[in-house]
């Protein structure tokens, strides 16, 4: 009788499992970790205008521009410091770029805040005469330097003076006064041009007659007074 066969044991399924192990870790998603590079910071540069004085600014930076200013193309420096911008013109005309002239001639001790020179003209009466107004001590100073040739006639100063219609050609024409009304009665009606000298000695033109009035004696000029009176050419009361 044959002896029976002996069975060979069986392994274990230890290369299996590793194999399912395996397949598992290779499934997308499972076990697995996703790492990247953090992303990338753009380094400071300088604007391509120039920036604001106190706009906001990042990093450690010195920007140079220029612009033109009216006399040629002059350097600017723009400084990144405490995250604002610090901006430094340091604008030099040489010359100085020429301030614009008042349209109007100004009037004598009105205020200006540049030294210049302006050139004016006006008519009193014997064709247009130059005037020059200076701005000196913040203040306009008038140098009309007029003279009529042939003069204007004299037997009547008021004709002269009261067709000047503005403050600025009274304060330059020679032998006039600029005046306004004064506290008190009567005062003058309106501010206007009149003869420098009170209305003695000639007979006032346009069947106007010389009368007393109370003008401001401190206008323009550094005193409180409010009231003075003069004597001056009016029209006719009604």
């Amino acid at each position: 009788m044959p002896l029976p066969r002996k069975q060979k044991p069986r392994r274990k399924p230890f290369v299996v499992t590793f194999a399912q192990a395996a397949t598992v870790a290779l499934l997308p998603g499972c076990f697995s970790t996703v790492t990247s590079n953090p992303p990338a910071t753009e380094e400071p540069s300088c604007p391509p205008e120039k920036p604001n004085q106190g706009e906001a600014c990042s990093g450690d930076l010195t920007c140079n521009y220029e612009f033109d200013v009216g006399c040629g193309p002059q350097p600017l420096t723009a400084t990144c410091k405490d995250d604002a911008w610090v901006v430094d013109a340091g604008i030099s005309c040489n010359p100085p770029v020429p301030q614009p002239c008042p349209a109007e001639m100004p009037t004598q001790g009105e205020p200006c805040s540049d030294q210049i020179t302006c050139n004016y003209e006006f008519d009193i009466g014997c064709g247009p005469q130059p005037a020059l107004a200076t701005c000196k001590d913040a203040a306009w100073v008038i140098d009309a330097g007029i003279s009529c040739n042939p003069p204007v006639p004299p037997d009547n100063p008021s004709d002269t003076c009261q067709a000047l219609a503005t403050e600025a050609e009274c304060d330059a024409a020679e032998n006039c006064r600029w005046l306004v009304p004064g506290c008190g009665m009567p005062a003058l009606p309106q501010a206007g041009c009149f003869a420098e000298l009170d209305c003695v000695g000639f007979t006032c033109a346009d069947g106007g007659t010389c009368q007393e009035a109370i003008i401001n004696p401190c206008h323009n000029q550094p005193c409180d007074a409010c009231g003075m009176t003069v004597k001056v050419c009016l029209p006719e009361g009604p």
